[in-house]
Order: structure tokens, then sequence, then C-alpha cells
């Protein structure tokens, strides 16, 4: 019994101290890492100047505005829809213009009484055959009345166009081809009347202030490239680019050369503020790329690099 206890209890000792031993040893084990399964892109060219870049469309995003505020009574399109120049987009309410358009129909009438009277009165003078039968102050008076009424018909009429260009302008109209990109009106709202957006801003990311619509051709598409102004003299204008999908480097495509914008202006950090952070200045280059199979969109923010000649010493 005793040399049992001699020999057990170290045994358990020790088998316990080599199960502590192999606890440690495996928590000490790191998880292998997974592999990424899209990794960040790489630029495809041996000097390259990296860039971001936002798409849009290649007509630019058109701002759609109103040029009433009126309430909206009708629409006549949701995202996604393929319009051609002049179909209808919304329309305002036109009632009041209705009012008017009676109104000056109503002129219109009363002008056409008070001239065929004028006239009457006119042919009546014109017809005596002794002129001095009449003062000639009357007959003067008789003229003028004649060519006063035959302007207040042509102003009564004027009237009338001006309503019924106001009724037309009031079902606002797709002024190119394209696709609706936002629809942020809606029925029963009074639509303001906007002032455009700068031709310099990308809408929407770019303004405190959304359109009514927001259209624009998408077939191609275009990318604003923005480049650090640091980076700026080593572009040389229609150098080749290839675009990256944030999130699938695996989806890249080369890009076409358009133009660029010489101007270098603040860049936006797009933190989505009313008033947005610059950090720095940028040169804007234009390059536009087919859209057929590819899964972007307009608003899209891409990864873009662009080819640059080998630094000079």
């Amino acid at each position: 019994m005793s040399k049992f206890r001699k020999f057990f209890l170290p045994a358990i000792a020790l088998i316990g101290a080599l199960i502590a031993l192999l606890v440690v040893f495996w928590s000490q084990r790191k998880a292998p890492a997974p592999p990424i399964p899209f990794p960040p892109p790489r630029s495809p060219y041996i000097n390259a100047i990296a860039g971001e870049g936002i798409v849009e469309a290649s007509s630019k995003n058109i701002s759609i505005g109103s040029p009433f505020s009126q309430i909206v009574t009708k629409i006549y399109v949701v995202e996604g829809d393929s319009v051609q120049a002049g179909d209808l987009l919304f329309q305002l309410d036109t009632r009041y213009f209705d009012a008017q358009a009676e109104t000056a129909r109503c002129q219109i009438r009363a002008a056409l009484i008070n001239l065929e009277n004028q006239q009457t009165q006119f042919s009546f003078y014109e017809r005596l055959k002794d002129k001095s039968a009449v003062s000639e102050l009357q007959y003067e008076q008789s003229y003028y009345a004649l060519k006063e009424a035959e302007e207040q018909l042509k102003i009564a009429e004027s009237d009338l166009l001006q309503v019924e260009a106001n009724i037309e302008m009031s079902h606002i109209r797709a002024p190119i081809s394209g696709e609706i990109l936002q629809v942020n009106v809606h029925v029963g709202e009074v639509a303001p009347n906007v002032v455009p957006f700068e031709p310099t801003l990308v809408v929407p990311y770019g303004s405190v202030q959304y359109p009514l619509i927001l259209m624009g051709k998408v077939e191609p598409l275009m990318l604003r490239i923005d480049i650090d102004e640091e980076d700026a003299w080593r572009y040389q204008k229609g150098a080749r680019a290839t675009a990256f999908v944030r999130g699938n480097s695996n989806i890249h495509f080369p890009l076409q050369f358009s133009r660029v914008e010489p101007y270098i202006v603040p860049k936006a950090s797009f933190t989505g503020q009313i008033i947005e952070r610059i950090d720095t200045r940028v040169l804007q280059l234009l390059y536009r790329f087919e859209n057929k199979e590819l899964p972007i969109y307009a608003g899209q923010i891409l990864d873009a690099y662009i080819e640059v000649a080998e630094p000079t010493k």
C-alpha cells in the first residue's frame, strides 16, 4: 500500500502537469488567417496615379426643377424608367392658369365685339360721298378708335398665348433621352421654384439641395476621377486608366478618356454633412465606360489608377 502511494500520487501530479502544459500550448496556437476573398486592388501599371471617382451620367446629372411653385398633381415616372426627350415627367396644378385662360378668351370675345363695332362706325364715315358731312375730328376719332380696337384684340390674344404657354410649362417634360435616377417629389407636394445647381457640382453628393427629379444619359456612364493637385503635373492627357469596384477588386475594367476639366477645385470628403470638410484640391478627369453587363450605378464611388510615364531623375 505504501508503494502504491509512493508511485501513484507522483504519477497523478505528472499527468496533471502534462495536461496543463497541453492546455497552455493549445491555447497559444494562433488560428490561421482566413483567406481574403477580395483583396484590395493593385495598380495594373508600373507607374500610376491613384484616385477615386464618382460615377455620373455621360450627359452630366440633370436636375429637373419647376418653373412655378404649384402643387404636383401627377407623376409619370419612377426611378429606373427610360424616357425619351419630350416625355412627361410630372404635372403641376393648372387650375389657376385654366381660369386665366378662360378670362383671356372672354377678353378676346369682348375685343372682337368692340372691333366689329368700331369697324361698323368707321365704315359709315367711309361710305359718305360728301366727307364734309362730318367733322374731321369725328372722322379721326373713329379711325383711331378702330386702330385701338385692333390692338386690344392683339393684346387679348397675346394674353391667351401667354397663359397657354404657362399651362404647357406646367407639364414638366424630359429635356433629353435618358434614365430617371431619382424622384424626390410626390403628388400633393408644392414643387419649389428651385435654383439650378452649379454646373461644377455633381449631384446629389455635392449639394445641400436635392432636385425634384434627377436624370441623365447612362449609356455610356462617366467616371469623374479626382487626383491630388500634387500629382496633377504627372498626368498626361489621354493616359490609360482602369477602374476597380470597391468591395470586389475582381470587377475591374478599362476606361476611355473623355476630357479634363482644367480647373482645380476643392475636394469634398463625402461625409454626408451639410457642410463638407475640404482637405485638399483636386484635378478632375472624365473617363467614360460602357455599363451593359457591369453592376455599376450612378453615384457609385470607384477606385481608379491612371498610367503615368516613368519619373525622370
